[in-house]
């Protein structure tokens, strides 16, 4: 791997597509959402596309397993992180790295001049894309 590799935008890699949901959602839809779609997390947007928050997989396990039955019925709003830190899609795939390990964030979200989201950047996708880099086809082939 060359440190080009690293250097080029976050954009660059094949990401995974925004899935948004309004505030009033209920905390047990977006549960269903994140299911239904096998996806890690669902970003809160306003009515303008802009994201108010995000909710993870590891929301549902940090902040729902204390409020029980309950909990699903909450809007989602107040149990999702609000103000996510955000990229663009020129940002470099080190920065964007680094931006993950520091904030320990699974997911981020990479949004447009405007602040609407665009992609998902999640931890699988650089995982996938440094075992390409490194020549590493499956995991389960570097384990043998």
């Amino acid at each position: 791997m060359h440190a080009e590799d690293l250097e080029r935008p976050i954009g660059d890699l094949p990401l995974g597509e925004p899935v948004c949901v309004r505030p009033d959602t209920r905390v047990r839809d977006a549960v269903r959402t994140l299911q239904q779609g096998r996806i890690g997390c669902v970003l809160v947007t306003d009515d303008d596309g802009l994201i108010l928050g995000i909710f993870t997989e590891r929301d549902v396990l940090r902040r729902l397993a204390t409020l029980g039955a309950a909990g699903g019925d909450l809007p989602i709003s107040e149990v999702m992180t609000a103000r996510p830190k955000v990229l663009h899609a020129d940002d470099s795939i080190v920065y964007a790295l680094h931006e993950m390990h520091i904030g320990g964030y699974r997911h981020i979200p990479l949004t447009d001049g405007s602040g609407r989201p665009v992609k998902i950047a999640s931890v699988r996708h650089m995982v996938d894309y440094l075992a390409e880099r490194l020549g590493v086809r499956d995991a389960g082939e570097a384990n043998s």
